[in-house]
């Protein structure tokens, strides 16, 4: 029994023993007016009845009104918040006490493995699926990143900068399948002929893995100056003939 029903217990005896002694004395001061001894016993529990009823009566009257409204005006005071807070931090719930404490730490110990069930943790195959769409993307950013830098070493002492920063543009997107948009032709010196153009678009496009009809049709409308003569049928034929002189040659390399 804890201290608390202890409290309670002595507080309900003495409230009995309070109206038990009142009853006595309203069941004499009926007997001194000459009343039987029925109706003074009538009287008696008539009187522990009505007392019990007023006390039951005012303790829910403050306990659901008063007592409340005492609480928060006391607690204005920094005093009782502070006792308050140490009464909650120190106060254990009666539904929660266990008698025997060598019962407590298996129950904590055992509710672990439940709280780590809950947590769902990806499948092999999701994670291997993972794996491997990252892998795969960082093969095609280094491939992108080995031919833009192809396209600045061959193409830097033909163009000027901003030119050769369009076609860097040009070369990332061209290697995302998409269709390039809204396309400004570049210049390049007039050291470079069609074929020079050509065999750029071969290697670029043998990078990347695109068929020669796709790779003819993006240098047509990014080298639209330099293959103005040049239909994209004949583009595609020829783009990796090497019977005329040229000064940029074919290169396998770039694929690798």
């Amino acid at each position: 029994m804890n201290q608390k029903s202890i409290e309670h217990i002595a507080l309900y005896s003495l409230v009995l023993v309070g109206t038990l002694v009142i009853g006595v004395l309203a069941r004499q001061f009926v007997l001194s007016k000459g009343v039987d001894d029925f109706s003074s016993s009538v009287a008696f529990f008539a009187t522990v009845i009505v007392l019990m009823a007023v006390y039951a009566s005012l303790q829910t009257t403050f306990n659901q009104f008063l007592l409340p409204r005492i609480e928060a005006f006391l607690l204005r005071f920094s005093a009782f918040q502070t006792m308050k807070n140490y009464n909650n931090t120190i106060s254990v719930p009666e539904a929660i006490i266990i008698e025997d404490s060598n019962q407590a730490i298996p129950n904590v110990i055992e509710s672990a493995p439940i709280a780590e069930e809950t947590i769902s943790k990806p499948s092999e195959y999701e994670i291997m699926r993972t794996n491997s769409i990252a892998k795969k993307n960082r093969a095609i950013q280094a491939k992108l990143e080995k031919v833009i830098s192809y396209t600045k070493q061959t193409m830097v002492a033909y163009m000027n900068e901003e030119d050769l920063n369009r076609l860097c543009a040009y070369v990332a997107e061209y290697s995302s399948g998409d269709t390039l948009q809204k396309i400004s032709p570049v210049k390049v010196d007039s050291q470079l002929k069609s074929i020079d153009i050509m065999h750029f678009g071969w290697n670029i496009g043998k990078a990347f893995g695109r068929k020669r009809i796709h790779t003819a049709t993006f240098i047509k409308s990014v080298f639209a100056h330099t293959l103005r003569d040049l239909e994209i049928s004949t583009i595609e034929r020829k783009m990796s003939h090497t019977e005329s002189a040229c000064k940029i040659k074919l290169d396998k390399r770039v694929a690798l």
